[in-house]
């Protein structure tokens, strides 16, 4: 059996000298490769300033780096240049107001996390320079580091962006819940529920976690249908009491087909009328009740021209967005839950409660709702929509104006969803037949 070395996986301790972790000899040996980009200065610096809480890196950590960013020459981030910190401990400690112990600390995060490359001289010394072999070397910490952890940064720096849009999205949407609940309460005289809508709204705003966000907003739903009015019933709905009074709807003109005669009038002839059916008038009374339908709801027009009738089940959906399945509370959603989802989601996409709230008002909820699903699945796809908030409201206004009809996105995304099934099918039974074709022995 071979043995194992892991001497390579060991950190390197010198007695008296810097203790060189694999991380740290691999940060090292990748200055030798060509860097993926070559941010400048104020860029990495904007970076790591506006970096999530969530990024692996301490508050002293994060400081000093942007003391020493801050510190070096523009011209040295250029594409031929390094750029290089040269400071003793005492100068670091009045830049950042760090102990000795916790300067180190944060010297050996920042070394390990392959932020920076710390460069000794041959005694152990940072503050001194040395005459090597092959001619001066520096002493110090070297920043060129932060070029290959660019990618990284600006992903880290999207995650940071998306969960900031996320916490104002539910902040603003617990807001507006409580001015419905507080407004409710005082009509009820419900004192109680009032004054725990103003408990959870002080709350919200001394996190930043979203799950604890969603459990506020949950929690003010909950308030929301305790102190929420009872609609009446309509008027004009189709199962009331035959015995009410009949009002006479508003009717297309009468033609040869609807049991009454019509007028033929020319200024230049005499008039002339023609008589059709006169023996079946109870036609009218037919039609009158025919003409008794329920009032449509607002967005039920425009669900016409936008969706025109797209067969889009809750499966449907959950398969082309995969998102939706951590959000919703069942596994087969209805379409008030599938919503609910799909608000959450629009919060997560960059898209503001207000553009949500104006999609609900002018498309409809459940219209809003696909139009979130659809972008959220286009980004899952790869394609880049840089201003979401933006997108939606340019959804918006084409659906205001009859120009958004969504059903062609839905069955584009279909086609695709079958396609990808058609392929995993196809592998599965090649391999099938492979497996089942008998093997010739020479």
């Amino acid at each position: 059996m071979p043995q194992t070395h892991t001497d390579d996986l060991c950190p390197i301790r010198r007695r008296g000298k810097r203790t060189l972790t694999p991380a740290m000899l691999k940060a090292r040996d990748e200055l030798l490769g060509l860097p993926p980009d070559y941010p400048d200065k104020y860029a990495v610096l904007n970076t790591i300033r506006a970096l999530p809480r969530s990024f692996p890196l301490t508050r002293s950590a994060r400081g000093l780096l942007e003391r020493m960013i801050e510190k070096t020459r523009p011209e040295s981030w250029e594409m031929l240049s390094t750029p290089f910190i040269y400071a003793h401990n005492a100068t670091l400690m009045s830049w950042t107001g760090l102990s000795l112990t916790a300067l180190r600390r944060a010297v050996r995060e920042l070394a390990e996390a392959g932020m920076i490359v710390p460069c000794d001289g041959r005694n152990g010394q940072r503050g001194r320079r040395w005459q090597g072999q092959e001619g001066m070397s520096q002493v110090g910490f070297s920043l060129a580091s932060l070029r290959y952890r660019w990618p990284d940064l600006q992903a880290q720096l999207e995650i940071g962006r998306r969960q900031r849009a996320e916490v104002a999205f539910l902040r603003e949407a617990i807001a507006d819940l409580n001015e419905q609940v507080r407004v409710a309460a005082e009509l009820r005289g419900d004192e109680a529920t009032a004054l725990e809508a103003a408990r959870v709204m002080r709350l919200r705003r001394g996190t930043d976690l979203i799950d604890t966000l969603a459990s506020y907003h949950d929690i003010m739903k909950a308030l929301w249908a305790r102190v929420k009015p009872v609609e009446k019933p309509a008027e004009n709905r189709v199962d009331r009491s035959p015995d009410s009074v009949w009002c006479t709807p508003e009717m297309a003109p009468m033609d040869a087909q609807s049991g009454t005669h019509y007028t033929e009038r020319n200024n230049k002839k005499p008039k002339k009328v023609v008589v059709v059916a006169p023996e079946r008038r109870n036609r009218i009374e037919t039609m009158r009740r025919a003409g008794q339908v329920s009032q449509r709801e607002p967005s039920e027009g425009l669900e016409a021209s936008i969706l025109r009738g797209f067969p889009g089940t809750s499966t449907f959906f959950l398969t082309v967005c995969p998102a939706l399945r951590d959000l919703c509370a069942s596994a087969a959603p209805d379409r008030a839950q599938l919503t609910d989802a799909a608000e959450l989601l629009s919060g997560r996409i960059g898209i503001g409660y207000q553009s949500w709230k104006t999609g609900c008002i002018a498309l409809g909820r459940f219209e809003a709702a696909v139009a979130v699903i659809v972008m959220a699945t286009r980004r899952d796809q790869g394609e880049q929509i840089r201003h979401p908030d933006a997108y939606f409201r340019a959804l918006i206004e084409r659906g205001v104006r009859g120009t958004l009809h969504l059903d062609r996105s839905l069955y584009a995304l279909k086609d695709t969803l079958a396609q990808d099934v058609s392929q995993i099918r196809e592998r599965a039974t090649g391999r099938v037949k492979t497996a089942s074709q008998p093997v010739r022995i020479q």
